[in-house]
Order: C-alpha cells, then sequence, then structure tokens
C-alpha cells in the first residue's frame, strides 16, 4: 500500500503548478507538514528496527545524512523528533492530522528532554490544544517556562541551565556558518560585546549601509580580533598578531591572483593584500602543482614601536568621519606591502577592521603625504581627505 500511495503521490507532485496565491502556498505548507509528521512516524519504527545499520551507516543520523542527502543538522534534527515523539504519541497526532506544524512541534521537542518525556506525556492531552493555537515564537516561550517549572519540581535543586554550545562549519562555498546555542545569561555577556564593537557604520563611505546582520558579524570577527592582539599581552606591552599562512601561484602573485589558506579555503587577491599589512606573514609560493619555490619566513611587519609611533601620529582609524580607537585597528600599507611598500611610518596609517576592508576590496586609492594628511579616492572618484589630530603630529 505504502509503494502505490508513494507512486500517486510522485505523479501528483509532478503534476502540481501552484499558483502564486496566498491560499494555495498556505495549504501546499500545511500538506507538506503532514507529510513530515509521516515520515518522521516511519522514522521512528526505522531506528526501532536499526534499519539503518543494513549499509554499515552508524546511526539513523548518518543514515539520513547519505540518503536522504540532507546536512548533518538537519538529519540529527529530523532523528531527535523522531525518537521523542516515540513517547509523546498525542503531539505526533496532532501533527499527523495537521492540527500542530512542523515548526511547533520542533519548538515542543526542543523544550523536553529524554529524562522528562514521560513528565510531558502526561500534560499532552491538556497543552497540545492550546499551543495549537499559538506561534512557533509563542510556543517555545511556553515550553521553556513548561521546562524550567518541571526542572523547579525536581528532587535535584542543582538542575542546571544545559550547556551552551557553538558550531563552525565549512558550507559549499568556502565560508564558514556559525551556529549554536547559549544558556541566556551567557548570551547576554555574547549579546553585549557584540553591541560595544558595533559602533555602528562610521559615515564617509559610498553605497549603502551594511545591514544588521552585516553589522553583527563584523562586530564579533572585532571582537576575535581585538582578544587575539591583546590576550595575555598585557604584562609585557607586546603586540602580537595572529600568524597566518597564504599560499599562492607564482603566476597569481605577480598578476594579482587569489590565494588559499593552508586548510584549502580559497582566499580573494583583495583578502590576501589586506592579511599582508598587518599580520605575522608566512608566504608559501608555489610553481605548479606541488613544488614550492618559496617559503618567506614569519615577518613581523608592525613592531611595537613602529604601531606606538603610527598611534601617537593617527590616534583612530583614519576614514574620515572614524573614530575608532587603536585598539580596534589596523596598520594598512598604502602602498601595498605585495607590491614592495616598505613598512615605515609615511607609508601607514590606521584602519578599522570595517574600513581596512573597504579599502581593500573596493579599490580605494589611498595616497599619504609627508605631514600624516591622507588623501582617499574612491572607487567613483570621490576625493576625501583625512589629517592626523595637530597634537598628535610625529616629526
Amino acid at each position: 500500500m505504502g509503494g502505490e500511495a508513494l507512486a500517486a503521490l510522485t505523479e501528483a507532485i509532478g503534476a502540481l503548478d501552484l499558483e502564486p496565491a496566498g491560499d494555495e502556498i498556505e495549504k501546499a505548507l500545511w500538506l507538506r507538514d503532514r507529510l513530515d509528521a509521516k515520515i518522521s512516524k516511519a522514522l521512528r519504527r526505522f531506528d526501532a528496527d536499526e534499519a539503518w545499520s543494513a549499509d554499515g551507516s552508524l546511526s539513523l543520523t548518518s543514515w539520513m545524512a547519505a540518503h536522504g542527502r540532507r546536512s548533518r543538522r538537519d538529519s540529527y534534527h529530523d532523528a531527535l523528533v523522531a525518537r521523542r515523539l516515540a513517547e509523546l504519541e498525542v503531539t505526533a497526532t496532532a501533527w499527523a492530522e495537521g492540527k500542530l506544524s512542523s515548526g511547533q512541534v520542533a519548538a515542543i521537542v526542543a523544550n523536553v528532554s529524554a529524562e522528562r518525556a514521560g513528565l510531558y506525556a502526561e500534560h499532552e492531552e491538556e497543552m497540545t490544544p492550546l499551543l495549537a493555537e499559538l506561534s512557533v515564537a509563542d510556543v517555545a516561550s511556553a515550553m521553556r517556562s513548561w521546562r524550567l517549572h518541571a526542572e523547579a519540581s525536581e528532587d535535584h535543586p542543582d538542575s542546571q541551565e544545559a550547556a551552551s554550545e557553538l558550531h563552525l562549519s565549512q558550507v559549499l562555498d568556502g565560508r564558514r556558518e556559525v551556529s549554536g546555542h547559549f544558556a541566556p545569561v551567557e548570551a547576554a555577556v555574547v549579546e553585549a560585546a557584540i553591541a560595544a564593537a558595533d559602533q555602528g557604520m562610521p559615515g564617509g563611505e559610498e553605497g549603502p549601509l551594511p545591514s544588521t546582520a552585516q553589522r553583527r558579524a563584523e562586530a564579533l570577527v572585532d571582537v576575535c580580533r581585538w582578544f587575539l592582539t591583546h590576550f595575555d599581552k598585557a604584562a609585557t606591552g607586546s603586540r602580537e598578531r595572529p600568524q597566518v599562512s597564504v599560499i599562492v601561484g607564482l603566476d597569481d602573485l605577480a598578476n594579482d591572483g587569489p590565494g588559499r589558506l593552508t586548510d584549502g579555503t580559497a582566499i580573494s587577491a583583495s583578502t590576501t593584500l589586506r592579511l599582508a599589512c598587518d599580520a605575522v606573514l608566512h608566504r608559501i609560493v608555489m610553481t605548479g602543482r606541488s613544488t614550492i619555490l618559496d617559503y618567506g619566513s614569519a615577518t613581523r611587519t608592525i613592531s611595537p614601536a613602529l604601531w606606538a609611533a603610527l598611534v601617537v601620529r593617527d590616534w583612530h582609524c583614519r576614514h574620515p568621519g572614524c573614530d575608532r580607537r587603536p585598539s580596534w585597528c589596523e596598520a594598512h600599507h598604502v602602498v601595498h606591502f605585495s607590491k614592495g611598500g616598505p613598512t615605515r611610518l609615511s607609508n601607514l596609517v590606521l584602519a578599522c577592521s570595517r574600513h581596512h576592508h573597504l579599502w581593500h576590496d573596493k579599490g580605494w586609492a589611498l595616497e599619504l603625504s609627508p605631514d600624516g594628511t591622507l588623501v582617499l579616492r574612491s572607487p567613483s572618484g570621490v576625493l576625501l581627505t583625512s589629517r592626523p589630530p595637530p597634537a598628535r603630529l610625529v616629526a
């Protein structure tokens, strides 16, 4: 019977041509939720029989990642829901009947641990109709309240919040995806640090302002960069930069081509140039696929004494309108380091991370005069001038 139903479903989906109408899309989403419930029910039986082991898979999660062409995170979530609903029959039935959405079910399961599934099963009958009328966010809030009350009633007064977790995964385009969850107090610490780092987009640059998500990402990177620069260095006053190895082909080096990091991640030419500005840089120049032509030793491009002089002269980021303090800045070579630009005060300016990216990635042209005056030319030809504070000029 199942095979015939799947064949009919395959034919129906193939013939389906949804109209871009709200009511049709809403009905299709409702049907998809009901199908999710059917799949979850089958997964429960499939897992109970450990049928996933037939092809050598080590778990239901692994089997789903391989055969369902899903990410491991999605596979883990689906496996968790299937196992939890094996003990929550009322919730499972409401989902199959379309009374609960997949999102609502996910919010319920997120707050019902394996240890408390039996306790929640005692409350399912009365809670399910109430939860069905709520948004996913409100279901999550209600279920969190239920969980906290359940924890308070247990014989373990030292019951603690689930440990915070953070995942950093490489996605298909080489970027990294950050995901995780934090206990409320720890989340407040993270939010406060990001808010402190995000002082808003300084004025003066062209183009649209970054979105809140972009600003938040930049702020998080700034927090991490600041930590790496200053961690355990206060006693010595040293200023070590994180070491970065950049591998680049000889032809690419000569023609401003891209490079790659040691883990194989490709990086753009502009990123390579920016890394060369202020880091302990290893250059590994390759000719052909495997021959190392040159392995440059680590070079501290900005000495502590030179950094101190740069701070005294510039005081803050030199992009007009930006007042980010030196602790959030890097040293930018006006004539690029890779083009033979000297590492001396007459060729360096302070740049916050945001503007350092902007100058390299968007093709800004900079000229630095002996008196410290910086002239910036935007990609569209707009000229801006930045002068160091008069009291901070260095002879």
